[in-house]
């Protein structure tokens, strides 16, 4: 590198800047590949997402009513000491699934069963509202898992476009500068030379 910070003028250095320049552009080139292929599998679930998001609405709507139902006829001190005795019966896990190449993780539930509360005095409402639950949960879990893949979808198409613009934006400009610099440069030392070489050409000349 030069005292201001451009490389030295070398036709090695232009070459090697040549070849960075091949090298960054291709690999522009193959990011933009995966972020329009990823733009194209958000776009697969979008419509899925939404159509679901709207059932484990609805369902959580539906259960809420009824739960609230329940409570009114029961007391919210009875539900609560009904849920006080009622051991869970559900146990949560993480598994990584596989979405077109991609790796994400998804909540799954197991064990999901219709709590024993016979000893206690309940309202049919409350047995509906549990049925109900357990009928529908996997439409939460879908929704959960297709919206976390939604948005790992978008933050890996931000990331593309962060490597993107930090290629075309920042790399290739300097090393275009770079090149330009050392044709500039090199160019003026073959200019330099020629005259050198004419003048020499002539005092030789002229001694004889």
């Amino acid at each position: 590198m030069s005292v201001l910070g451009k490389p030295l003028p070398s036709r090695l250095t232009l070459l090697k800047l040549r070849e960075q320049g091949v090298l960054y552009r291709n690999v522009k080139r193959t990011v933009e590949d995966a972020r329009n292929a990823t733009i194209q599998r958000v776009r697969t679930i979008i419509q899925r997402l939404e159509e679901t998001r709207k059932r484990a609405y609805d369902y959580v709507m539906a259960v809420s009513q009824l739960y609230g139902l329940a409570e009114s006829k029961m007391g919210p001190h009875q539900l609560s000491l009904l849920a006080s005795f009622v051991k869970p019966t559900a146990q949560a896990s993480l598994v990584t699934k596989d979405f077109g190449g991609i790796k994400f993780t998804t909540l799954e539930l197991r064990g999901l069963a219709s709590p024993n509360y016979s000893m206690f005095g309940t309202d049919s409402v409350l047995d509906t509202a549990m049925y109900k639950l357990m009928d529908g949960f996997n439409i939460v879990l879908e929704y959960i898992n297709l919206q976390g893949l939604f948005e790992m979808l978008l933050a890996r198409i931000k990331e593309y476009q962060r490597m993107i613009n930090a290629i075309g934006n920042v790399l290739l400009p300097r090393i275009n500068d770079s090149i330009a610099f050392i044709r500039l440069a090199l160019d003026e030392e073959e200019r330099e030379d020629f005259v050198r070489r004419i003048i020499i050409s002539r005092l030789l000349g002229g001694s004889q």
